[in-house]
């Protein structure tokens, strides 16, 4: 499981490239045919934002994902500080996976389209 922090603002799309590497292996993790979800939640826990394979999540490769989240859903969110988790889940296998947790420092864009 990795812990990241990233920051985005609340007027535009955000957009992050993710991979993985497999700590007992060393191995890119394969995404090809897997159950992703993430979750973006307030300080209360509350879900806010959530995204999944085609909707919102895109495999750019069988070994990175591409998350993003539109200036229209992000503009849901006040400026402040948020938990994300992502978990995935490989086709034909039981064990869902914990791939990141960490923070998003959401900014004020101050201005929109």
């Amino acid at each position: 499981m990795y812990v990241a922090n990233f920051e985005a603002t609340n007027k535009a799309d955000w957009v992050t490239l993710i991979s993985a590497v497999d700590a007992d292996t060393g191995a890119d993790i394969d995404f090809t045919n897997a159950s992703i979800k993430a979750s973006i939640r307030d300080g209360d826990g509350c879900e806010r934002l959530t995204a999944t394979v085609d909707n919102g999540i895109t495999l750019q490769s069988s070994t990175v994902l591409q998350l993003r989240f539109t200036a229209a859903q992000m503009k849901g969110l006040c400026s402040g500080e948020y938990k994300i988790g992502i978990v995935y889940q490989i086709a034909g296998d039981d064990e869902v996976i914990q791939l990141l947790t960490g923070d998003v420092t959401v900014q004020d864009g101050v201005v929109s389209l």
